[in-house]
């Protein structure tokens, strides 16, 4: 009788455990269809929507100064009396500077997003024009969604947000939304740190895109900041014809490269990465040692985890440019290499090539050798926190970035300390939008990573990191 009780028990406590989660999960799929069926007008109730559909507006694209936006972001500090600056390094060229002042400088934190916006082609976008910001199906539609305007309206919310309630931080709380990142990064983070670099004196930590924060079926899988990038070099290769540029891409396939160890933070999130990657990655990136001694495992292993053990170079088609031309033809190559392995070597000798084939750069870049921000710190444990509070159970550490560029190079070459955070999770679908056409962002996402973004600058606020 004893034994028949406890199975009772144990099958209605299992039946409830069932009932529940069914009932969570019709709960997560009425909201789910609560979000998509929303109208544009109820989304706009929502003071960070209406932020971002307006700033959305603003073309910043390649060729647009960045001005209009930063006096965007400027009129709300201003309305809510948070000082700012405004730095044009070139006419329309504008990067804008506020401060919430706290009770000390030193130990400050800074914000960091750029106003400017990948190059959008409204022939190429089915959904909806790139800078019309449409709301269609729960989404915000347009260039810069995403990358990176969504987080500039989450910084400067994050500071209305204090400024609101009163709070008087513990240091200094800095926003810099700056100009040219996309694209040359000549007036923006690195001119005013050679320029104005006192405006960043008494500096922690600075808080950037970056990172890797992915999801399934609306579930974060896990949270991955920046602390590392793979060194970065790229150029845009032009000739009459397409065969000077056919013949480079078949010499350069490959890069000569001599496999180095990987660097502590690349050990750290390839494990990470490990547990969420399909079978045959997941034993290679938890033996990362073995595999750079072993030629046949490491040309197996895609670029976006071989390029932190060895040089690669990726190429893109030889197109028309523009695409009715006849008689000029077009190529990016893009090198990435380990941290600490310049690049611009690489770049130098594609170049040199190409040169003697004919073929001309429209333009060139390199980041020149990477270096990494410490991890673990007291300022990643307070995002870490925050996110646990937020997604409890999630796996959190350093995911390094491959196969792009951030201004974050900058700061970690002068010893200030930059990590990319990204606070809105998306979709694998969504992610791959960010530099194509119709780029998009899940607004419920959106405004979950808002608060997410609120709470991180409160807590530094409060209890800023010893």
């Amino acid at each position: 009788m004893r034994t028949r009780k406890r199975f009772l028990a144990a099958f209605a406590a299992a039946a409830a455990l069932a009932l529940g989660a069914d009932g969570c999960a019709k709960k997560e799929v009425a909201r789910i269809e609560a979000d998509t069926t929303r109208t544009p007008a109820e989304w706009l109730a929502f003071e960070p929507v209406r932020l971002l559909r307006d700033v959305v507006r603003i073309d910043t694209s390649e060729g647009k100064p960045e001005e209009p936006a930063a006096r965007f972001f400027q009129q709300l500090f201003d309305c809510e009396g948070i000082p700012s600056e405004l730095v044009c390094p070139a006419p329309g060229r504008c990067n804008l500077l506020a401060r919430l002042p706290g009770r000390r400088r030193e130990g400050a934190l800074l914000l960091l997003n750029h106003l400017d916006v990948a190059e959008a082609d409204p022939r190429y976008w089915k959904e909806a024009p790139p800078f019309d910001g449409v709301i269609k199906g729960g989404y915000l539609i347009g260039r810069g969604t995403y990358d990176m305007k969504s987080i500039g309206v989450a910084q400067a919310l994050a500071l209305v947000s204090l400024k609101r309630l009163g709070v008087v931080p513990e240091t200094d709380i800095l926003f810099l939304a700056e100009a040219d990142e996309e694209t040359g990064q000549r007036w923006g983070s690195g001119w005013l740190l050679a320029n104005r670099p006192e405006w960043f004196a008494g500096v922690r930590a600075v808080l950037n895109e970056g990172g890797t924060t992915e999801m399934i079926l609306r579930q974060v899988r896990f949270w991955g900041i920046e602390t590392l990038q793979a060194g970065f070099a790229s150029a845009d290769l032009r000739a009459a014809t397409g065969k000077p540029l056919e013949d480079l891409v078949g010499r350069w396939k490959k890069l000569s490269s001599t496999p180095v160890a990987p660097h502590p933070h690349v050990v750290l999130g390839f494990d990470l990465l490990a547990n969420h990657l399909v079978h045959p990655l997941t034993d290679p990136l938890r033996h990362l040692d073995r595999v750079r001694r072993n030629p046949a495992e490491l040309a197996a292993l895609p670029d976006r985890y071989g390029a932190f053990l060895e040089a690669r170079v990726f190429w893109t088609p030889v197109v028309p440019e523009p695409p009715e031309a006849k008689d000029t033809r077009r190529a990016f190559f893009i090198v990435s290499t380990p941290p600490g392995v310049d690049p611009g070597s690489f770049l130098d000798a594609i170049l040199r090539d190409a040169s003697r084939s004919g073929i001309t750069s429209a333009w060139s870049y390199s980041t020149g050798p990477t270096t990494a921000s410490p991890y673990p710190t007291p300022f990643t444990d307070l995002l870490r926190r925050a996110i646990e509070a937020h997604s409890p159970g999630v796996p959190f550490g350093p995911v390094p970035t491959f196969g792009g560029y951030n201004t974050s190079i900058a700061f970690r070459k002068r010893g200030i300390p930059a990590y990319g955070f990204l606070p809105i999770p998306m979709n694998i679908t969504d992610s791959s939008r960010r530099h194509r056409e119709d780029e998009r962002v899940f607004l419920r996402d959106y405004l979950d990573g808002v608060s997410l973004y609120a709470d991180i600058v409160a807590d530094y606020a409060v209890d800023p990191p010893k």
